[in-house]
This record gives structure tokens, C-alpha cells and sequence, in this order.
């Protein structure tokens, strides 16, 4: 697998990654229907505001739903599963639901999860969901889908990965950290895979806790909504701490490459300027633009200190996608095999 070593071209390594990459047999596209059922399910979670809650154990229990995606040819009788996090518009055309059928074209069940729809807020405006909805309410979501697809007699609970896209990248990097899954998760079950999908590196802890799952972080090389020297020092940090840990910068891609829409400048929240820190205690401190931390008001969007900057770009890249898509099935056939 490849490492993106400090002080080596970046433009040497791109362009290895595009010619490597592109050369591999990713997802099959030839089958006309991997899935052979998408099954409606519900079951408990918790719905923790902030990292502080975590902490504390202040929460309330909601019921999440999520779609089963079951697969049309298993690859074993007790096959492995994803469960899927959707980024901060939601489940949107051509990625969550779409990589239900790409993990089922590779024998696997996948849980799609719907924090928004199970929590009533997919109608609010953008901005509003993601201060009405936290990274830890859908990491209690991905914790409380593994221990239901565990029960699965289909699915083998030693086997299950987690996806998470843009907001659900911030998710997985945070699943990804014994400071939030053993507060959150009440079982011993642990995920074998871990993915984030251009998830914000601006977040960190304090003390950060590694777990010890394979883990690949994924990144567009002109993704707008990261600072890539972030994402660079988080990875370093954790590649020295964890060799199971893969980084990948996709050449020329922006952000959501996968989504089917044409690539153009949305007026979104950018977090690229927003840096937060953790504390055990689970404060959220921000570092505000004259370089003073300052504790988050979640309550209050303009929390961030001015930091927040009005949009970035978004749309499809067929190219970006097959290199995700054949890297993200390189990981997991060794993880699961």
C-alpha cells in the first residue's frame, strides 16, 4: 500500500498514483444487479450533541433507520459488511446508496444509515443540520449499526468495516479513536476496517487514543474544504503510531467526486480554516483567527471565530472515482482476508 513520505514530490507521487491505480481492476461494473434485496431496518442509538456528552454519558436513546443492502452472491456463507455514513447534504445521488451496490458487487453487505432522516432534520437548510446533528450522534449511529448487522447469522461480526464521506469522514476519522468508540460502544464489537472519505483534518484531540483498526484516509488534491498540510501532519502522526494506517491523495479531484452532479462552486459552509481541539474533558476549543483558543458554543454558528468561509467545489469525476473505488477494494481484500 502506498504512503505519502514527507519531503517526496508531490507531483511525482500523483502522477505514480495516477498510472498505478488506473491499472487495477477495482469494483465490478459488469454485473446488471449485485444486490438481491435492500431491506428497511431500525434500531437504538444514542443522540450526543457534543463531545462533552460523550464524556459525560449524557445523551438520549432515538430509533435509527438504515437500508441493508444484501448481496445477489455472498463471498463466503458468513460474508463481510460496510456500514455507510453519509456527508453533510445527506444521502446524496450516486454515493451512499451507490457504494450499497458496489460493496454488494464485492460479495458484502452494507448498512446505509440515515442520521438525518431518523433524527427529522433532512428538510432543514444545510447550515442548520450540522449544528442540529454531531459527529459523535453519527458515530453512535455507525457503533449501534455494527453491534445490529453483528447479530446477522449472514454477516461475519469479526468482518465489518465502516465508510464515511465529507461529515462522515470526520466520523470515521473520530471511530477511528478509542476516545469516542469505548465511551460510546457498550459490546465488545470493534470495527476490522476503517475508511473516511475527505473528512475535515482540522478536528483533534488532545489525546488522541488510537484503536487498532486498519484505517485509510482518502483526500482530492485540490479539495477546497481541507488544508492538505493538515491532513499530511495528522497522517504522519498516526502512521508513526499505527503502520496499518494508508493516506491517499487523489490527483486533480475536488471534492464529492463521486456524487452525480456536474463539478461547480457551491455557496456551502467551508470549514478549511476552522481549527478545534478536543480537551478530555470534552471542551471543543477553537483557535480563532488572532490565534487564541476559545471554547465552541454549539448554539451559536458564529462559534468558530470567523474562521467559516462561504463554499467550495463539488462534482463528479469519473477518473477520481475509479481510483477511490480501486484502492478502497485493494484495502479491503487484505484487511478481510
Amino acid at each position: 500500500f502506498y504512503h505519502y513520505p514527507t519531503g517526496t514530490s508531490k507531483m511525482k507521487i500523483l502522477r505514480w498514483l495516477a498510472l498505478t491505480l488506473l491499472g487495477v481492476s477495482g469494483f465490478s461494473a459488469a454485473q446488471s444487479s449485485p444486490t438481491k434485496e435492500i431491506r428497511e431496518i431500525e434500531f437504538k442509538s444514542l443522540n450526543p450533541r457534543q463531545y462533552e456528552d460523550v464524556v459525560q454519558q449524557k445523551w438520549r436513546e432515538i430509533t435509527v433507520k438504515g437500508k441493508l443492502f444484501i448481496p445477489n452472491n455472498p463471498i463466503s456463507p458468513k460474508a463481510p459488511a460496510m456500514i455507510v455514513l453519509h456527508g453533510s447534504g445527506g444521502i446524496s445521488d450516486g454515493r451512499e446508496l451507490t457504494y450499497g451496490e458496489k460493496f454488494n458487487s464485492l460479495g458484502m453487505y452494507a448498512l446505509v444509515i440515515d442520521s438525518y432522516l431518523s433524527r427529522g432534520v433532512d428538510k432543514m437548510p444545510h447550515a442548520r443540520r450540522l449544528f442540529e446533528i454531531s459527529t459523535f450522534a453519527q458515530a453512535s449511529d455507525a457503533i449501534a449499526g455494527l453491534d445490529q448487522i453483528s447479530n446477522i447469522n449472514e454477516i461475519d461480526e469479526s468482518k465489518i468495516g465502516v465508510i464515511g464521506f465529507s461529515f462522515g469522514g470526520i466520523t470515521s476519522y473520530f471511530l477511528n479513536l478509542e476516545n469516542v468508540t469505548s465511551k460510546i460502544s457498550k459490546t465488545k464489537n470493534r470495527f476490522a476496517a476503517n475508511i473516511s472519505f475527505y473528512g475535515t483534518c482540522q478536528f483533534s484531540f488532545e489525546t488522541p487514543i488510537l484503536t487498532k483498526t486498519p484505517f485509510l484516509f482518502v483526500v482530492g488534491e485540490k479539495d477546497e474544504s481541507l488544508d492538505l498540510q493538515a491532513c499530511q501532519s495528522k497522517f504522519d502522526k498516526l502512521d508513526k503510531k499505527d503502520p496499518n494506517s494508508k493516506f491517499l491523495i487523489i490527483p486533480d479531484a475536488h471534492h464529492a467526486w463521486e456524487v452525480n452532479s456536474p463539478l461547480s462552486y457551491r455557496k456551502t459552509i467551508n470549514l478549511r480554516d476552522c481549527y478545534t481541539v478536543y480537551t478530555e474533558k470534552g471542551l471543543m476549543l477553537t483557535i480563532r483567527n488572532d490565534g487564541l483558543m476559545a471554547p465552541f458554543d454549539p448554539e451559536k454558528p458564529t462559534g468558530f471565530g470567523g474562521c467559516v468561509k462561504p463554499g467550495y467545489t463539488i462534482g463528479k469525476n469519473s477518473t477520481a472515482e475509479k481510483i477511490a473505488d480501486d484502492y478502497i477494494k485493494k484495502f479491503l481484500t487484505e484487511v478481510f482476508k
